[in-house]
């Protein structure tokens, strides 16, 4: 558990209404008009969270010179295992719908791939187990508070998937030698492994995978974003998954 400041009034709003627990909520004196801030306190005294009144010079302090009107201090519970994560969705019915990140590098691909993932019914996130948090306060910002509804893993990236195939979940890696993404069958319980643009997937997690496929492009371009590749996989499962039903 650990504290993050988020300073877009959208992000904390759809945190509050999403019941995430926030330690206090400041807001500058000349904010109270505005529609959005009114709805935001309203759901935040609603939970009882202390809410601060400050000058705007203090705010933009705490801002760090962001000319922020609000500034919400979240207390980030989002730290899953993998097992619990599973015993969750098989107690509640939901078809295993992983994303294994390997070699990510920028906070913010992480923060877009969240929202994507909460977008499209992606259920857990797993990235390989580092010192400092993954979630800050830019991904918090950048994915729109989405961060903290998609459940995340940290863990050993081999194990992850060992312990998925023992629970018949696919994993499927998006990789150049491979099947065209849409000709592949992305339906049922399913994790994609997607890399970095310059690394890509490292060659021992590969050899443990199932199936690997690719996105086509043009000649003479280099790897697509990860994030951008995210949302071309997770939607294509998408459509696979209505057109199937």
């Amino acid at each position: 558990m650990y504290h993050i400041q988020v300073d877009n009034k959208n992000a904390i709003l759809e945190l509050l209404k999403a019941d995430k627990e926030f330690h206090k909520i400041y807001v500058a004196y000349n904010a109270f008009k505005d529609p959005k801030t009114q709805e935001l306190l309203k759901e935040a005294r609603k939970r009882g969270i202390e809410i601060i009144k400050l000058p705007r010079r203090s705010m933009d302090k705490k801002t760090k010179g962001g000319s922020k009107s609000v500034l919400g201090i979240l207390v980030s519970k989002n730290d899953w295992s993998l097992d619990d994560l599973l015993t969750d969705l098989f107690i509640n019915k939901q078809n295993p719908f992983f994303l294994i990140l390997d070699n990510l590098k920028y906070t913010q691909n992480l923060g877009s791939i969240m929202r994507t993932a909460y977008a499209s019914g992606v259920n857990g996130v797993i990235l390989p187990v580092r010192k400092e948090s993954y979630l800050n306060a830019e991904v918090t910002r950048i994915s729109m508070g989405a961060s903290e509804r998609v459940p995340l893993v940290e863990m050993g990236l081999f194990d992850a998937v060992k312990h998925l195939k023992e629970n018949d979940i696919k994993i499927i890696a998006l990789e150049q030698k491979g099947d065209v993404y849409y000709k592949a069958d992305l339906t049922g319980p399913v994790a994609f492994v997607l890399g970095s643009e310059d690394e890509g997937i490292s060659t021992k997690l590969l050899e443990r995978v199932d199936k690997k496929v690719f996105i086509p492009k043009r000649e003479g371009l280099g790897e697509l974003n990860i994030a951008v590749s995210t949302g071309v996989l997770c939607y294509e499962k998408l459509r696979q998954e209505v057109t199937s039903a």
